[in-house]
């Protein structure tokens, strides 16, 4: 009768070292799933960042290299804020392209150059969400851009205008 209960003492530890085997299995999955998601949720969020900073900027360098003609890139100001003015000649009239931020995103209008003088901010259409975007040019061939996130990472894009 000892051998009997021996042998089901035996069998009642071999199903409880399988027992702990698995849960110590299943702890250790849901620990790397734990990680692996925050780690996961990381990388979005900084792939989302780094989408609105460069998106925006080579948006606007490849619109520079666009109107890369002599005298057709300037830097003006629209409703407080810096402003890319493109200019075009189509059909013998003269349009501009203003690139600038409002509102929390970057603006885009086309406009003919002789309605300029009743240009509000607001106007165009909305592009992308930064928390800012400043436009500089400190000499006629070259475009210093500069855009920042809502979490303080800018980043900055020189452009050069081969033309001037």
């Amino acid at each position: 009768m000892n051998t009997n209960i021996s042998a089901a003492s035996g069998h009642v530890m071999d199903v409880l070292f399988a027992i702990s085997l698995f849960c110590v299995f299943a702890a250790t999955c849901l620990v790397v799933l734990f990680i692996g998601a925050g780690v996961y949720r990381a990388t979005v969020n900084e792939m989302e960042r780094s989408y609105e900073i460069s998106t925006s900027l080579s948006y606007v360098a490849t619109r520079i290299r666009n109107h890369d003609v002599s005298g057709s890139v300037s830097v003006s100001e629209l409703g407080g804020a810096d402003a890319l003015v493109l200019e075009r000649e189509i059909n013998g009239r003269i349009f501009q392209t203003w690139i600038y931020f409002y509102d929390g995103s970057l603006r885009e209008l086309f406009i003919d150059r002789e309605n300029t003088a009743n240009l509000i901010a607001g106007l165009g259409q909305e592009l992308i969400s930064v928390y800012s975007f400043t436009f500089e040019k400190p000499y006629d061939n070259l475009v210093f851009i500069t855009a920042q996130s809502a979490d303080g990472v800018s980043a900055r894009k020189l452009v050069g205008i081969r033309s001037e």
